[in-house]
C-alpha cells in the first residue's frame, strides 16, 4: 500500500473520530427529548422504549420558550441587519478609497478583533443613553461586537473586485449608491451570506450580553430562557433535552440551507484578500 493511500486512511480515521465528537452528543440530546425521565438520566444512546412526543408540548407549556424565541427573533434580526448595512458600505468604501485614512481605518477595526466585552464601561454608556434593558441598546451592542469582523472580511473580498467594474458602471451613470447596491452588492453575494450566517449564530447563542444588558427576565433570548428552565427541570432531563433541541432548531436549519455558501464566501475571500 503507498503512502498517499495510508495518508488518506489516517486522515479518514481522524475526520470519523472528530465527526463523533460533534455528533454524539447531538444524538443524545435528541434521543433523550423522547424518553422519559428514567431513561433520560442515563444519558446513553438507547432508542426510547416509548417515543413521549408530550415531553416537547409540555415545554412548550412551561418554559416560555415561544417568548425567548420571539426575543431572539427581535434581537437576531435587529443586530444582522443593520451589521451587514454598515459593515458592507464600510468594507466597500474602505477598500475602494484606499488612501492614509481609509487603511488607518481599517487597521482600527482589525485591532478591534482583539478587544473583549467591557462590561462596566458598556453597562454606564447604555444608562447615559437610556438605552439599558432595551431591544436596541443589546442589538447596539452585537453590532458593535461583530462589526470588526464584518468591516475585514467585506474590504478583503472588495479588493479582488476590478475596479474597472467602478468605472464602467460610473461611464454608464451610476452614482455611489446605485454603484454599491446595484453592482457591487450582487458580486459581494457570497461574504454577504457567510457573515449573514455568522453572525446570526454569534447573536442567537450569546448568552452573556442578553444577561447583562436587558436586566429582565420577560425579555430572556432562548438561551438564557434554556437556562432558567434548567434551573427548575435540572432533574427532569427528558424535558432539559426536549428544550435544547427546541434552542438549536432555528439555527441548524439556516446553516442546513445556506452551508455551501459558507465555505464559498470564506475561500473565495481568502483567494482574493
Amino acid at each position: 500500500m503507498s503512502k498517499k493511500s495510508i495518508s488518506k486512511i489516517i486522515l479518514a480515521v481522524v475526520l470519523i473520530i472528530v465527526s463523533l465528537i460533534y455528533i454524539l452528543p447531538i444524538l443524545l440530546m435528541v434521543l433523550g427529548s423522547f424518553k422519559s425521565q428514567g431513561e433520560a438520566i442515563l444519558f446513553d444512546l438507547s432508542l426510547p422504549k416509548k417515543w413521549l412526543f408530550s415531553n416537547y408540548s409540555y415545554v412548550f407549556e412551561t418554559g416560555n420558550i415561544l417568548r425567548g424565541y420571539m426575543n431572539s427573533v427581535i434581537t437576531t434580526v435587529g443586530s444582522v441587519i443593520i451589521t451587514l448595512v454598515v459593515g458592507s458600505f464600510a468594507g466597500i468604501v474602505i477598500s475602494r478609497r484606499g488612501d492614509f485614512k481609509s487603511n488607518a481605518l481599517y487597521y482600527y477595526f482589525v485591532f478591534g478583533l482583539t478587544m473583549t466585552l467591557q462590561t462596566v464601561t458598556t453597562f454606564a454608556l447604555l444608562k447615559t443613553f437610556n438605552l439599558y434593558g432595551t431591544y436596541l441598546g443589546v442589538i447596539f451592542v452585537f453590532v458593535a461586537v461583530r462589526m470588526p469582523f464584518t468591516i475585514m472580511t467585506f474590504a478583503s473580498f472588495v479588493k479582488g473586485v476590478p475596479k474597472e467594474i467602478d468605472e464602467a458602471a460610473i461611464v454608464d451613470g451610476c452614482g455611489p449608491i446605485r454603484l454599491v447596491v446595484n453592482i457591487l452588492l450582487p458580486i459581494l453575494k457570497p461574504i454577504t451570506i457567510t457573515n449573514l450566517i455568522i453572525t446570526t449564530i454569534s447573536v442567537w447563542n450569546n448568552f452573556i450580553i442578553p444577561l447583562y444588558f436587558f436586566g429582565t427576565s420577560t425579555k430572556w433570548t432562548v438561551p438564557l430562557t434554556v437556562y432558567g428552565f434548567f434551573g427548575m427541570y435540572s432533574r427532569n432531563w427528558h424535558y432539559v433535552f426536549a428544550a435544547l433541541v427546541l434552542t438549536i432548531i432555528p439555527i441548524v436549519t439556516l446553516y442546513l440551507i445556506l452551508q455551501k455558501h459558507i465555505v464559498e464566501g470564506m475561500t473565495s475571500g481568502a483567494v482574493k484578500g
